[in-house]
């Protein structure tokens, strides 16, 4: 049974009473407000992905506001986070934990990189909601993305029940495929381009992108008002290679990640690292590989490579800078470039002072641990 029931107000966008506050949110659209400046048709596809993903944000402001309201008269919900002109980012330059990034948007943040972002966070006596608001019809990824968030909030609220409220709009595809912990409401489409244009055109001074008031309530709380337990990222995937070679009799235990709070972390992280190989002994798994590598390491994980299968997945920092990627299956070889400033290349440049002789596998190794993935239980 769903705890929240969407009102007419929220259902039909009924906005006559917050749209002025919509203007007072930031924007992302100087480049859709160049190709309007530059009569760029509206049938262009450049012209076309610009103006969704502007309507996009909009859309996220006005459920936003529309459930500052929501929030104000129901009894249920306890506390409201608040975002957006409500906050004045003070916490904008912390280095982990929960805040308000330079976009007015609540992330969950270590060493100073977003793990995870949360459209909205409200809380019940006994939960936590994380909203997710979303314009396209197809929501696939959209779905794909709560896993990490559900995680991340299981681990920082550990005795709280963790549930989403997903808003989407009329003619989504795919509802039937949440999770049981998601509420979906579905909404009217955002189809009022006269006011999306004047928000595009809109004048706004520094001075009129204020923080603004909101009903004074004690629901209405900031993230620094939030209590929780702090997720520590790098030392915890520390903790997980440490753990992982500790066994006595195995090279490396597998039984260890088959806990509960390891499938949270398989959530979280997607891969887990737990060693390196040699270039030659990598050769032995895949001699064509030619890449000069960064001391002699190719470092291997377990990484969850869809939502149900495991597998053992390399990455190799190259002498060049670039970071590959490489996934060996009986049928075909994959070779990615990770992106410079992603978190991979994060994990990678920690391990790559992190890891130790001790920490060497072997071909060997390598066919142990493939032929017994199936003993993980996550």
């Amino acid at each position: 049974m769903q705890q929240f029931k969407i009102t007419e107000k929220i259902k039909n966008l009924q906005i006559d009473n917050i749209e002025e506050k919509l203007f007072h949110y930031s924007y992302d659209n100087r480049s859709l407000r160049a190709l309007l400046n530059n009569n760029v048709s509206k049938e262009d596809l450049s012209y076309i992905s610009a103006y969704s993903s502007f309507r996009g944000e909009v859309y996220e402001n006005v459920i936003y506001e529309l459930l500052l309201d929501y929030a104000l008269t129901n009894d249920d919900i306890t506390k409201f986070v608040l975002k957006g002109p409500y906050q004045d980012k003070e916490n904008l330059y912390i280095k982990s934990g929960l805040l308000i990034d330079s976009s007015s948007q609540i992330v969950y943040r270590s060493a100073y990189k977003d793990i995870s972002e949360f459209d909205a966070l409200f809380f019940t006596h006994d939960s936590i909601y994380f909203v997710e608001m979303s314009t396209s019809k197809k929501t696939a990824s959209l779905n794909k993305r709560l896993a990490k968030k559900h995680a991340l909030l299981k681990l920082i609220f550990p005795n709280l029940n963790i549930k989403a409220l997903i808003v989407v709009t009329k003619g989504s595809v795919g509802l039937k495929n949440f999770p049981d912990y998601a509420t979906i409401w579905v909404t009217d489409d955002l189809d009022d381009d006269e006011l999306l244009e004047k928000i595009i055109f809109a004048k706004r001074a520094k001075k009129d992108i204020k923080t603004l008031s909101v009903p004074k309530n004690k629901k209405f709380i900031e993230t620094l008002k939030v209590r929780y337990k702090k997720f520590q990222y790098f030392p915890t995937l520390q903790w997980i290679l440490d753990k992982s070679r500790a066994h006595k009799f195995f090279d490396v235990d597998l039984k260890f990640f088959s806990s509960s709070k390891l499938s949270l972390y398989f959530d979280v992280y997607t891969k887990l690292y737990i060693g390196y190989l040699s270039t030659l002994e990598f050769k032995k798994l895949f001699p064509a590989f030619e890449f000069n590598v960064k001391t002699d390491r190719i470092i291997v994980t377990i990484e969850k490579v869809n939502q149900t299968q495991l597998d053992i997945v390399y990455y190799a920092k190259l002498t060049n800078g670039k970071l590959k990627r490489i996934r060996l299956q009986e049928d075909e070889v994959s070779i990615k470039d990770k992106e410079p400033d992603g978190f991979t290349n994060a994990e990678v440049r920690f391990f790559m002072k992190v890891l130790e002789e001790k920490h060497a596998l072997n071909e060997n190794n390598i066919k142990h641990i493939s032929n017994n993935l199936d003993l993980i239980d996550y």
